[in-house]
């Protein structure tokens, strides 16, 4: 009777609004990003020392992500964007969850972790081949042996992949906006859960601010410092820290954009520039894929400046601030 009294009380709670999903995914996106900078910075200050943290990064977030999304699944039957936001897993069909009170089925809850960690790590590791081979197809590289064509072959299917798994996405939301599911994306749905507002939580015995109301009156003694409160204090820190660097992404999104960016004077005739004309000032070499580069006016090769900019943010010549939206092909007739 207890564990259909929670089922009851679970299904119960309000449907979330589709702000709250998406601001849910949002936030999951922004984790890994926001760690990655930390690594570039600490391989940059501390080569010798911190290096491996860049070039293992995709595994060590493999495995912080697998930590995570399994304390949150298995305490709060949610991953940690959804547990942030207040939202809570439930089975579509109420007969397998009877088995295991509030927490997901054993089943699901596996197949969750699957999908929020191992998935995504998988995804993430082919868009890396698929867009080193379409670079290398964009400069020229790729020539017509059956390795090279299969390269070719790879880049179109996942092209057309991609659009396909988007299109499935758009067409599931719409399905779940107007109410001919319950399910809100694809994984929810391959999985057969929902997603439901969580009630609120159970006032805490001895929280931090019992705490620190025990310091400030200077009664030493009935500080009481447990595992559990430091772990709700380190949790705690993980959640808002990501809600931080989401807010500080939205504020450099907001920021002037590079055209209000003053024009920068005509670069003076070198004896370089005399000595390569026509050739991309990164490589030296006669253009392939000519783009210029609004910011500066310099035109490269579309490899070379487009893995200058990704990765420094920067013209390879001028320094000036950049974004690889700004790149611009040249169609130069012979």
């Amino acid at each position: 009777m207890a564990v259909y009294a929670a089922h009851l009380t679970r299904t119960l709670q309000g449907t979330p609004s589709i702000f709250q999903i998406a601001a849910q995914e949002a936030l999951g996106a922004t984790v890994k990003p926001a760690l990655k900078r930390l690594a570039e910075y600490l391989a940059v200050v501390n080569p010798q020392r911190y290096a491996w943290c860049e070039r293992w990064y995709d595994e060590l977030y493999l495995l912080l992500d697998f930590c995570l999304q399994y304390h949150y699944l298995k305490h709060y039957a949610s991953s940690f964007s959804e547990c942030f936001y207040g939202l809570l897993r439930v089975p579509i069909s109420p007969s397998n969850e009877f088995h295991s009170g509030v927490r997901l089925p054993e089943l699901l809850e596996k197949g969750s972790l699957l999908l929020l960690v191992l998935v995504p790590y998988i995804k993430d590791k082919v868009e890396q081949i698929i867009e080193k081979w379409r670079e290398d197809n964009e400069d020229g590289k790729l020539g017509k042996s059956t390795s090279n064509q299969a390269r070719k072959a790879a880049i179109k299917l996942y092209s057309i992949a991609h659009f396909v798994l988007e299109a499935a996405k758009f067409i599931q939301l719409a399905r779940y906006l107007t109410g001919r599911t319950l399910s809100p994306t694809l994984d929810f749905a391959l999985l057969g859960l929902t997603v439901k507002e969580a009630p609120p939580p159970e006032p805490e015995e001895y929280c931090w601010s019992d705490l620190f109301k025990s310091l400030w009156a200077g009664q030493i003694g009935d500080v009481t410092l447990t595992f559990p409160l430091l772990g709700r204090g380190l949790l705690n820190i993980v959640q808002y820290g990501a809600f931080g660097v989401q807010l500080l992404r939205w504020w450099e999104a907001k920021a002037s954009p590079v055209t209000s960016l003053p024009l920068p004077t005509p670069p003076q005739k070198s004896d370089q520039a005399v000595r390569w004309k026509n050739k991309c000032p990164v490589c030296l070499q006669p253009w392939k894929v000519p783009t210029v580069l609004p910011v500066s006016g310099f035109v490269f090769c579309y490899g070379c400046v487009s893995r200058h900019v990704r990765a420094n943010g920067t013209c390879p010549v001028t320094k000036l601030p950049t974004t690889e939206r700004t790149l611009v092909r040249l169609y130069l007739s012979g």
